[in-house]
């Protein structure tokens, strides 16, 4: 935690001992510069250091959490974040603070609530003597943390509500209440790779912190919805999330399908959402930026990105930990530890798990229980920095997933053979459909584990290669194993288990130079990134009694796949006058993606004719006999039915696909005071194309579809007015699709068969407005709440539904893209005169009704919802928290996700009401 200035004014203690450290603090901070003009630079950050004698009655309070060695290199650890911030101050009228134990990117508050939007940024206050040798710089240093110290005894303390272990508030003294004037904390965000103001960003940013995310229950990215309006996170039939942000998501069931909206670690890159185990552990702050991201943050972010900033290690030593268990028996622990190992590198560890707790359960044809978790996830962090300048950082992140998966309930029982063996007792679901949430009949002894893991390594270095720039290496390397068995049709009848299967191997390489010219009001960033994935994936598929295909025909389609793309990029900002700012950006990508392999019977090779291999050699019977007798039993079934002069044998898929873009940016951003940001842009973002990895009986339907291009247009206003006691942030966004990629059909084989695909949609439009509002109207309440309203429609399009069909799409919205999405919470912190407060909350979430695939396919609506959530509790100053929740209290009975399942169509619900307890503690 960051010692900081508070932006309000605490009256001073009367005493004469009060009045000589004031006094002293003084005199020392004034010896930090000799020179006239940095001293009324100084001054007119907002720091005042009178000479009447006495105390100044706007003295500010320091919070003094983890005060490092004045000489040691971790006091210049983040000098780059300081000069940065000194230019959020030249613009907005604020202060910053570049002292020991500073972390970048910590959103602080005061005591309470109240801000700490006012940092003395101490390592500006040099002159050109100082700066001539190392020891002067020492000097100066130790000065400065003479000068914190005796100012400690000064001042009422104040504490960041958000500490480095994100569970606990840091204690506060019992006369807070007294001094603390209120008021909306200041949020400092990286959302353009640099420390900024939020209410300077000319962005729509969702912000959430540790202790926001655990109350809400959020473990992972699938639960942001519950805090982040426009945001919708579903589960495909195969497993992998597919998350949807302002109506923009690709709903694709496959592991490799690149997203559009990303997830980074710290800025490094999580390729895909499969590769997302353990990314909430340990967590400082989410940060979700909407609208393209494809100039700084690369391709695959047309929707936005998803930025996890994870807890730093900190100067001195800490530890905390947090236990919640529900009454399903589900128990999460969560701990960590952190403090220097040496003046010059410090550590941070954190572990996490998630133990029993299964909800779903059988209901007609047998009564198996389901849902039992099995996680655990660690991090290290390292932080080294060996010279004043150059600072090295280091994140290993490990995590294992052996939980029970969920699995579908069957909803739409429609078998293509009615007539078929497995028909008569799959058919007996239409009238025991499940009506409720916990309701999951599966196949009798199918083991549910899920067998994933993840495994990532990132190396940071940052140098300063003169006080205005600053260069930066970014290598990231991340492994995944995915394995997640589920029963397609969602039944107890054994029609069609599955298992899909990934294993993605991704490493990233990113270098930049970022400049940073307060004095001439620019600002930029210039580099260039290399990615390389390497992807084996498939589905093992049981078609038992699966009535499209002959009875146990056992499949696998096993596809080699990789992506490589290589970036420039760079980004400017500009302040032509004071407080209006022009950006310009842009990032040019060529990407390359290829695949080989094929879909498989994998029956034994003594199997003789029939299964899936016997459907082939039938199909092709009619355009070349000769060639049905390929189709054995444990070998490739993929028909070559491509080009002018198709073989009809076997083939296995080589193909490949190449595409460059470029996309970028333009934005203008205008501030008529502090607490008012205009601003409005134009960008360009681009998701890469890829190819569809299904089961292919047809090479003709082995096609990439081409990279989807978005343009978004959007204007918006922050405004902080009532003596920064609420907050108002809104925008209006039009985005114009081109080539957006989705899930369909296509008829292939001459039109004698309909397999499904991936295709692109030509042309396609969002338009839509999103608001926000925080509210602090007296000590202890918060309220914030917001809401996003879009409107997602197909131009012109006419494709072809599951049974090779014409259907127009014209007009339709988009699969995943409610109307209308809404958030609201509140909580009350109770004010006492002791060491415990009693607080109480509750939340609201709101989800209009959707679609899950394109076309509004009656069978595949989703209704609209409402979730009401409670908490009640105890903290105290010492350091722990205790509270009771509950989530879902209506136990509505709801769904995230439809899918087509062969015989029929299945759903994934979401979980149903559910009581617990949490504490946590911080040392």
């Amino acid at each position: 935690m960051r010692q900081a200035l508070s932006s309000k004014c605490a009256p001073p203690r009367r005493g004469e001992e009060r009045v000589a450290r004031v006094l002293f603090a003084q005199s020392l901070v004034r010896k930090l510069s000799e020179d006239e003009a940095e001293w009324k630079r100084a001054s007119s950050c907002g720091v005042p250091l009178p000479d009447n004698g006495g105390p100044d009655p706007s003295a500010r309070r320091l919070v003094d959490s983890s005060p490092a060695r004045p000489t040691e290199p971790g006091w210049h650890r983040h000098r780059d974040k300081s000069r940065k911030s000194s230019e959020i101050a030249r613009k907005s009228g604020i202060c910053s603070l570049s002292a020991a134990g500073e972390m970048p990117g910590h959103s602080l508050r005061g005591q309470r609530g109240a801000p700490l939007s006012a940092r003395l940024n101490i390592s500006r206050f040099k002159t050109k003597k100082f700066d001539r040798g190392r020891r002067p710089k020492v000097r100066a240093r130790f000065m400065a943390s003479v000068a914190a110290v005796a100012l400690v005894g000064v001042a009422t303390p104040a504490y960041a509500q958000e500490t480095s272990g994100g569970s606990v508030p840091a204690p506060q003294t019992p006369d807070d209440a007294s001094t603390d004037t209120g008021g909306i904390a200041e949020i400092v965000v990286t959302a353009q790779k640099r420390e900024q103001r939020l209410n300077d960003v000319g962005l729509s940013v969702a912000v959430a912190t540790g202790q926001q995310l655990q109350a809400a229950g959020i473990v992972d990215a699938t639960d942001l919805g519950a805090i982040v309006p426009g945001f919708t996170a579903s589960t495909s039939v195969f497993g992998p999330p597919v998350f949807s942000l302002r109506g923009v998501n690709f709903n694709s069931f496959q592991a490799s399908a690149p997203p559009t909206v990303s997830s980074y670690i710290d800025e490094a890159a999580i390729p895909y959402p499969v590769m997302g185990q353990g990314l909430f552990l340990d967590v400082e702050r989410v940060e979700v930026l909407k609208g393209p991201q494809g100039t700084l943050f690369g391709q695959n972010a047309t929707g936005g990105s998803i930025n996890v900033i994870a807890a730093k290690p900190t100067a001195t030593p800490s530890a905390g930990f947090r236990v919640d268990v529900n009454h399903w028996g589900e128990v999460n622990a969560e701990g960590f530890a952190s403090g220097p190992l040496s003046e010059t590198l410090r550590a941070r560890v954190a572990v996490q798990t998630s133990q029993f707790g299964g909800w779903q359960r059988g209901y007609y044809l047998n009564d198996q229980k389901n849902g039992d978790q099995n996680k655990v996830a660690g991090r290290l962090l390292l932080d080294w920095t060996p010279t004043e300048r150059l600072t090295v950082s280091v994140n290993l992140n490990a995590s294992r997933d052996r939980s029970e998966q969920q699995q579908a309930q069957a909803f739409l029982i429609t078998p293509v053979d009615p007539t078929a063996p497995a028909a008569a007792a799959f058919l007996t679901y239409r009238n025991n459909l499940p009506n409720d949430a916990r309701d999951a009949d599966f196949d009798l002894g199918l083991d549910t584990r899920a067998d994933n893991y993840t495994y990532q390594g990132v190396l940071r270095a940052d140098y300063e290669l003169s006080d205005a720039l600053t260069l930066t290496s970014i290598t990231n390397y991340i492994k995944t194993r995915f394995r997640s068995p589920h029963d397609q049709d969602g039944t107890a009848v054994v029609m069609q288990p599955s298992l899909p299967k990934a294993d993605i191997e991704s490493i990233n390489q990113e270098i930049r130079i970022t400049g940073a010219f307060p004095d001439a009001g620019l600002n930029f960033v210039i580099g260039g990134s290399y990615g390389d994935d390497d992807i084996t994936e498939g589905v093992f598929s049981q078609y038992n009694g699966y009535t499209g295909f002959p009875p146990n025909s056992t499949t696998e389609w096993k596809y080699d796949l990789t992506q490589t793309a290589k970036a420039v990029f760079g980004s400017v900002d500009f302040e032509i006058v004071d407080g209006l700012t022009l950006t310009a950006g842009g990032r040019y990508t060529d990407t390359k993606q290829t695949i080989q392999g094929c879909t498989f019977d994998r029956r034994p090779a003594n199997a003789g004719p029939g299964g899936i291999a016997g459907t082939a050699a039938f199909l092709v019977s009619f355009f070349n006999p000769a060639a049905s007798p390929a189709y054995v039993a444990g070998g490739c079934i993929t028909i070559d039915d491509n080009g002018p002069n198709p073989t009809y044998l076997p083939i296995a898929a080589d193909k490949e696909q190449k595409e460059d873009n470029f996309a970028w940016r333009g934005a203008i951003n205008y501030k008529p005071s502090r607490d008012v940001l205009l601003y409005g842009s134009v960008s360009r973002g681009y998701k890469a194309g890829t190819f569809p990895v299904i089961v292919n009986l047809f090479d003709s339907a082995i096609q990439p579809v081409k990279q989807e291009e978005l343009t978004a247009y959007e204007v918006g206003t922050k405004l902080t007015l009532l003596d920064r006691r609420l907050q108002f942030n809104i925008s209006a966004f039009h985005y114009d699709y081109r080539n957006k990629q989705v899930f369909s059909f296509l008829p292939v084989f001459g039109g004698l068969v309909t397999t499904a695909t991936l295709i692109n949609i030509p042309k396609s439009v969002v338009d839509g407005v999103d608001f926000d509002v925080t509210a602090e109207p007296f000590e202890g309440l918060r309220l914030t709440g917001g809401a996003t309203y879009i409107r997602t429609k197909v131009k012109n399009f006419i494709g072809f539904d599951f049974q090779g069909l014409p259907l127009d799409f014209s007009d339709k919205e988009f699969g995943f893209a409610p109307p209308w999405s809404a958030n609201v919470d509140a909580e009350y912190q109770f004010q006492t005169s002791g060491s415990i407060r009693p607080f109480i909350g509750g939340s609201m979430t709101y989800r209009a009704r959707t679609f899950a695939d394109l076309g509004e396919n009656p069978d595949f609506r989703m209704p609209a919802y409402t979730l009401l959530d409670a908490r009640i509790g105890i903290e105290s100053e010492n350091g722990w928290r205790l509270s009771l929740y509950g989530r879902n209290l209506t136990d509505e009975y709801y769904w995230n996700s439809v899918a087509s399942a062969g015989d029929g169509a299945v759903r994934f619900t979401g979980e149903p009401r559910t009581f617990g307890a949490s504490f946590s503690m911080r040392f």
